[in-house]
């Protein structure tokens, strides 16, 4: 088994070498208070999540908003800090446990609730990488993270999601193919680095304009979440993937 690290960061650098994937890649930068500042400054609201963890856990959005005062979702919490002082000391806080901070997506939005994509993507000991399952996950409301079980979301096809999106007037097909073109080339990517790792649950959003993004990567999804889908098919081809993987 390799020895490099699986953390977001260690993977975020790696993929940010590509020239093709830099443009589907949110701003990312090691949490500090400088780090902080810069993107904040820069795009108005960021999100900072631990680099070890998985489903959610952890992650924050910061947001100016107005006079110099900030706005701190956390869960579906929601507190204001009146200036830089007081959003430095909290962050200082933050800082101590290994975090990111990231440009924040203006994702794409269902009947007003923002969605994000998983994309399994997966190999046979020597074949090359497939895309063999996509859906989305549709936030809570008043969340912004879309993870099911901690925002009380819901999953749908890709193509339910986009109808009753910002996205519905966009060909529906050349979006697909965008996503999958991303999500082979994430994985062909990172797939030197981690040879032993055959299944990739690619976490991917659109924005409110059709971009593809890039926002994290696991090497081991819940593959139960596409037994929430209608059709069981994908389910069943990622599972075959899996087990032809334990066999290997």
């Amino acid at each position: 088994m390799s020895s490099l690290s699986t953390s977001k960061w260690t993977k975020h650098k790696i993929l940010r070498r590509s020239k093709k994937l830099s443009a589907h890649l949110p701003e990312t930068e090691w949490l500090s208070e400088n780090s902080f500042m810069r993107l904040i400054n820069k795009y108005g609201q960021v999100i900072i999540k631990p680099t070890g963890s998985y489903g959610g856990n952890g992650v924050i959005q910061v947001k100016t908003s107005g006079n110099s005062s900030y706005e701190v979702q956390d869960g579906a919490k929601t507190r204001t800090y009146t200036d830089h002082h007081a959003i430095t000391a909290y962050i200082k806080k933050k800082v101590k446990n290994n975090n990111i901070v990231q440009q924040r997506i203006p994702l794409a939005t269902k009947h007003g609730r923002p969605f994000d994509l998983r994309v399994m993507v997966q190999r046979h000991t020597k074949s090359d990488w497939q895309v063999t399952g996509m859906l989305a996950k549709v936030a809570g409301k008043g969340y912004i993270i879309t993870n099911i079980q901690r925002s009380g979301g819901r999953v749908v096809t890709v193509e339910k999601a986009i109808q009753g999106s910002e996205l519905q007037n966009m060909p529906t097909a050349a979006l697909l193919a965008d996503l999958r073109r991303v999500a082979l080339q994430t994985a062909n990517k990172l797939g030197p680095s981690y040879r032993w790792v055959k299944t990739m649950g690619i976490d991917m959003a659109f924005d409110k304009q059709g971009h593809v993004w890039i926002i994290e990567v696991n090497f081991a999804p819940m593959l139960e979440l596409f037994l929430k889908l209608p059709n069981k098919a994908a389910f069943r081809t990622i599972k075959s993937f899996h087990a032809s993987r334990k066999q290997a």
